[in-house]
């Protein structure tokens, strides 16, 4: 479903015009399907006067009173630009600095005080968390609760590829520290040089210098993006996103969240941002965008069992082998659940009297049919809908909103009127199970479905 634009500044109040928008979101990170993408602005902790304060300000804080600089009123305070001045006025090495970084983290680690904020996020559902700042507070909250995760992390002085993570079987959250952990200092993407030759390595032809294949492909899987606490007018941001994203620019609906008192984004930076990865601008801030989202998280709990997640905006027939071929349909219907359909199962016919006259009457009210193909589909004891594939292949015109999609899930020799048919997935023809490319097979029809459902939406 397409998001609905959130309200600019000065129209009408957003946390009201656009509660559909909280709702949605919710049900996605109930559903397990959003990436969560933590700025600077997201770690907050207590200073020594109480006030809430990113805790990368106050690492640079840190390092500013050690090396004695003196700034100026019209200087900021972040991590980065300090660090990229020790460098520059010869105070400090890189080696020196990611290990005082380090430090300073693995001190605050055991004693600061964290803004609720993050524990209320963390107490969600996400998918994947991707963390920019080299701290493990989010790891070590999933710990409080003994609760399950796999962490990573990118290795800026030796990167690897060695990342292994099976999103299909494993239900884990994944933790990825985007710019290395302070527990491995020599990992830690400090100065404004290690931003550049950062994303040189993530961009470059070596592969064990990239982002983790794994990883990036999951983001055309896993399509709500939440950014929270992130300064859009950080220059290697553009950079970042645009490698991030190289290959889902247009299957992703991010939002952006700024921490309480973040500087706004300029008009040329919302068009880019808007422009390039259709991000969501909110005049909301991070707090407060928190507070709506556990509301309505806790409000899709207290719905009648069996509500349904987001309001069906077509109906879907499903054919295939029950007995045979249930491992690719539990595979296929794992993702197809995150569209806005209702989905039928022969299993639905039963009770239903005679199976030809319930299986005509789907085809009339539905508006997309998929049939799994395989050998055991074609075995005429085990489906019934066999004796009028000819009629479900003829009928086929998704223009006029029947759309027959035939999903080749294993090795056959395939033949007979849905052959024919140009709406075959994969549109190579390699059966998706066994391929060694199944998330790609499988979300690529996914997102087909989705924007045909989109469509049926408009028309």
């Amino acid at each position: 479903m397409p998001i609905e634009k959130i309200q600019p500044a000065g129209g009408p109040d957003p946390g009201d015009a656009n509660k559909e928008v909280f709702q949605t979101i919710a049900r996605k990170v109930k559903d397990g399907v959003v990436v969560l993408f933590l700025g600077p602005g997201a770690v907050v902790a207590k200073d020594e006067k109480g006030n809430w304060v990113p805790l990368t300000d106050m690492c640079a804080a840190y390092l500013v009173r050690k090396y004695k600089l003196q700034l100026s009123d019209n200087e900021e305070c972040t991590l980065s630009y300090v660090a990229s001045l020790l460098r520059v006025r010869n105070l400090s090495s890189d080696n020196v600095l990611q290990e005082e970084v380090g430090r300073f983290y693995a001190e605050q680690s055991g004693k600061c005080e964290l803004h609720p904020v993050l524990e209320q996020l963390v107490d969600l559902r996400f998918r994947i968390i991707i963390n920019t700042t080299p701290d493990n507070f989010v790891t070590q909250l999933y710990d409080e609760v003994a609760a399950p995760y796999h962490s990573d992390f990118y290795n800026y002085y030796k990167p690897s590829s060695s990342f292994n993570f099976d999103f299909e079987k494993d239900p884990r959250v994944v933790v990825y520290n985007l710019f290395g952990t302070y527990k491995k200092p020599e990992s830690l993407v400090l100065t404004y040089k290690h931003q550049l030759n950062y994303i040189k390595k993530i961009v470059g032809e070596q592969q064990n210098e990239r982002l983790p294949d794994v990883l990036t492909n999951a983001f055309k899987d896993f399509r709500c993006h939440l950014f929270l606490g992130f300064d859009f007018e950080d220059w290697n941001l553009r950079l970042l996103l645009d490698t991030l994203y190289k290959n889902v620019r247009d299957n992703i609906q991010p939002f952006s969240y700024p921490s309480k008192g973040e500087r706004e984004a300029d008009s040329e930076t919302k068009v880019f941002f808007q422009g390039e990865f259709g991000m969501q601008f909110d005049r909301i801030d991070l707090e407060t965008f928190v507070a709506r989202l556990l509301e309505e998280y806790t409000h899709l709990d207290n719905q009648p069992s069996g509500a349904p997640a987001e309001k069906p905006r077509a109906e879907i027939l499903i054919l295939h082998n029950e007995a045979a071929d249930k491992d690719g349909y539990d595979l296929l219907i794992k993702h197809l659940k995150a569209l806005p359909a209702q989905f039928y199962t022969l299993a639905d016919a039963t009770g239903q009297g005679d199976m030809e006259a319930w299986l005509r009457g789907m085809l009339d009210r539905c508006q997309v049919v998929l049939p799994l193909l395989s050998v055991d589909f074609f075995d005429e004891k085990n489906n019934p809908a066999l004796p009028l594939l000819e009629e479900i292949a003829r009928r086929n015109n998704p223009r006029k909103r029947f759309l027959v999609m035939p999903v080749l899930l294993k090795s056959l020799a395939l033949d007979g009127p849905l052959a024919q048919l140009g709406t075959i997935r994969p549109p190579d023809k390699t059966p998706v199970l066994g391929s060694a490319n199944e998330s790609l097979y499988i979300s690529e029809t996914v997102e087909s479905l989705r924007k045909y459902i989109e469509n049926l939406a408009r028309t």
